[in-house]
């Protein structure tokens, strides 16, 4: 039996939350748009001037968002102004998190505004003057500018993460001659057009504690040098992305090169064309690598002249792409967790001596996954794989294509696997389509898995007429 309470409620007015160390309630509204901040500041005396004082700055441009005679519009004008205030009036404080969300992509304004560009170096040096550690800037706008980052943001002693991201075009990004980002651990880069690989691999090479590195859809100018470096030893997380966007470009493309020299890097995530060539070099501490090389198709190269040396006949890239995939797989060596996709796959069995018997290589390899098919080619390059890893306990596969050709009567007696599948547990393969050599491959699994304990299946539904 519950007893009433006689005394003091809970419900009595009584304010807990303003009763709350500043630190506390700072952290609260640093998950919070800085429009919202600022309204609590009509909620008592207490919360007048909380606002001025956070180290967390959020500014997303749809909190400004109107409507009217039912057409949404983002009040981009406002929204500047918003943040200019903001900086005049919150004092001398330290700021940790700045980041805007700018965006004239979705709801684009009826009246000329003036352009980001033109506002963005402002709060930038105003944040880099108070310290910031965490700046992050996103540009949704087809608008074409140029973003000439100031001399003071790459050269600032107090920031740890930056990140630059523009879409859906390119932005030509200005970089100044000396930089230097002694605290730096995390740098993002989306969409942008860097005139000179040279000034792209010395920001890089001015940021000696960089943790992590995200290089998405960057183009650089055609020059004698186009090689990426990426040489540090305390990079940990790499993640390159060129497909789509920078490839088909008339003027301009990723480096010609890329060289990576990263003694404790644990993940890779790289998403590229095969015509891209690739210098993987020491990477000793590698855990996980996701690897989405693609073939190129016709139109993805019409280049000018400058661009010659990406075009490669038909019988050249038969005879080089495999090669180079095969080097960028011996270049995993020792990483625990592997994904592949379907196009690298497909070049892969095409690489001369594939089906010999090989010592293995991947002697640390415990979780594979592979987006292919169960073709006579693909079960080739699937059997290398499984031979040079001895220790592989997980295998994943996405069948990838719908209409599957029969291989022949033999196909078996080439996947013999001595000792391969000793430690393989675990088997998945989805969207099967019901294929005789689908079933052939899952019964060889099923024979030669010693220690095999789940099989998962997932079988492609028709559509009913």
């Amino acid at each position: 039996m519950r007893r009433k309470s006689t005394g003091p409620s809970s419900n009595d007015g009584e304010d807990r939350i303003s009763r709350l160390p500043n630190a506390l309630i700072h952290h609260i509204l640093s998950f919070m748009d800085m429009k919202y901040v600022v309204q609590t500041s009509v909620l008592s005396k207490r919360w007048i001037d909380v606002w001025t004082t956070m180290s967390t700055l959020n500014f997303n441009s749809y909190q400004f968002l109107t409507r009217e005679n039912g057409v949404s519009e983002i009040q981009i004008g406002s929204f500047a102004n918003f943040i200019n205030e903001i900086f005049i009036l919150r004092g001398d404080s330290s700021i940790n998190k700045f980041h805007v969300d700018w965006n004239e992509e979705t709801h684009k304004p009826r009246t000329h505004t003036i352009p980001i560009s033109n506002h963005m170096n402002t709060w930038i040096i105003a944040a880099v003057r108070h310290a910031v550690q965490d700046l992050s800037v996103q540009i949704r706008s087809r608008a074409s500018m140029i973003l000439r980052l100031p001399h003071c943001l790459l050269n600032s002693q107090s920031l740890t993460k930056l990140v630059l991201k523009h879409q859906p075009n390119y932005t030509k990004i200005s970089l100044p001659n000396s930089m230097s980002l002694p605290r730096l651990k995390l740098l993002s880069l989306s969409m942008f057009y860097v005139e000179e690989v040279k000034l792209l691999n010395e920001l890089i090479s001015s940021c000696p504690v960089l943790e992590s590195l995200i290089l998405a859809n960057i183009s650089v100018g055609m020059g004698d040098d186009v090689n990426l470096n990426i040489e540090s030893r305390d990079l940990k997380h790499f993640y390159l992305h060129s497909k789509g966007r920078g490839i088909n470009h008339p003027r301009h493309t990723m480096a010609k090169v890329i060289k990576l020299s990263t003694p404790n890097l644990t993940s890779l995530i790289c998403h590229d064309y095969m015509i891209q060539e690739y210098f993987l070099e020491n990477l000793s501490s590698l855990v996980t690598a996701k690897i989405k090389m693609t073939k190129e198709n016709d139109r993805d190269l019409s280049y000018g002249d400058e661009l010659s040396y990406l075009e490669r006949s038909e019988e050249e890239k038969e005879d080089l792409y495999p090669k180079r995939m095969m080097k960028m797989l011996r270049a995993l060596h020792n990483m625990e967790k592997l994904t592949l996709s379907a196009s690298f796959v497909q070049v892969l069995s095409k690489a001369p001596g594939l089906t010999q018997c090989q010592p293995p290589q991947f002697h640390s390899l415990q979780w594979l996954k592979l987006t292919t098919c169960l073709t006579r080619g693909c079960l080739a390059a699937i059997t290398y794989l499984l031979k040079i890893s001895p220790k592989l306990e997980s295998l994943i596969l996405m069948s990838k294509e719908r209409r599957i050709a029969d291989v022949d009567d033999d196909w078996e007696a080439r996947l013999s696997l001595p000792c391969t599948l000793s430690h393989l547990k675990f088997v998945e393969i989805q969207q099967l389509q019901g294929c005789n050599n689908e079933f052939k491959f899952v019964e060889f699994l099923r024979k030669n898995g010693a220690v095999l304990e789940e099989m998962v299946l997932w079988f492609r539904f028709s559509k009913r007429s």
